[in-house]
């Protein structure tokens, strides 16, 4: 059947209509969108298999469409695709750490980890999927993920960083490193030090935000001049936590 497409022998609604005659398995059909994905060059043809494939990836989460039969699964796995096919990115570093491996069982793992690639890689419209993206429950780590995932694309990195903050501040850090960079590592001192510094402040159990502040800090200190990092520093803040970066900041800018 991909070959058939590729050589213009059948369109895709001609490949439906036969996957429905022979009464195959959905997964199967799935399994056809993805290699057909791996193959085509078109770009009309590229943007609507996209959009199909990320609806029964979502559909899986929400339990709308039946998991692959036991026994029968995907013919292509996540890794799969994201080393043979463009349309599927490799997944943010961050990622791991909302959703760290060995929490479900591999087939289960699937469907996110295939969502998580289409929204990290270069074609999948998030616009065209965010309607489906709104039934996913914040509540589950994936369907965190996910609308995290969809507001990185749209550049919301101010809520980014409060959901972080509130649900996972281990993964802060990781957060900034792959997507402040360049015209957006401002928020590093503008937004995420602020942040950290309030909320360490009023936490009662603050181990995992001081240790995010650390490494905030020692991104900061590197960046900023030592005039610009003492007037970041809070008034209340404690000067033997603050100095060893001063004096980090100091020497590097007598050196450049």
């Amino acid at each position: 059947m991909v070959a058939l497409h590729a050589s213009g022998g059948v369109q895709l609604q001609q490949a439906d209509h036969v996957f429905k005659a022979l009464g195959c398995e959905r997964c199967l059909q799935v399994d056809f969108w993805e290699a057909i994905l791996m193959a085509s060059s078109q770009e009309d043809v590229v943007q609507e298999l996209l959009f199909r494939v990320a609806s029964v990836y979502i559909d899986r989460l929400t339990d709308a469409r039946p998991d692959p039969p036991r026994g029968r699964g995907p013919l292509k796995s996540a890794d799969d695709l994201i080393n043979s096919c463009c349309h599927y990115g490799a997944l943010y570093p961050w990622l791991t750490v909302l959703n760290p491996a060995g929490t479900s069982n591999a087939q289960h793992q699937e469907a996110p980890h295939k969502l998580q690639s289409l929204l990290c890689g270069p074609s999948l419209s998030v616009g065209a999927v965010s309607p489906l993206l709104d039934g996913l429950p914040e509540e589950t780590s994936w369907g965190f993920s996910l609308h995290l995932l969809r507001a990185t694309r749209r550049g919301q990195y101010d809520s980014c960083i409060e959901k972080l903050l509130d649900r996972c501040p281990q993964a802060i850090v990781a957060y900034g490193n792959h997507h402040f960079q360049d015209e957006d590592k401002v928020l590093w001192w503008t937004k995420l030090l602020p942040e950290l510094c309030n909320r360490t402040r009023a936490a009662a159990d603050n181990g995992i935000l001081l240790a995010a502040l650390k490494e905030t800090v020692v991104v900061v200190a590197m960046e900023m001049s030592p005039a610009e990092f003492l007037e970041l520093i809070p008034d209340d803040g404690a000067a033997s936590y603050f100095l060893p970066h001063l004096l980090t900041c100091c020497q590097r800018h007598l050196l450049t």
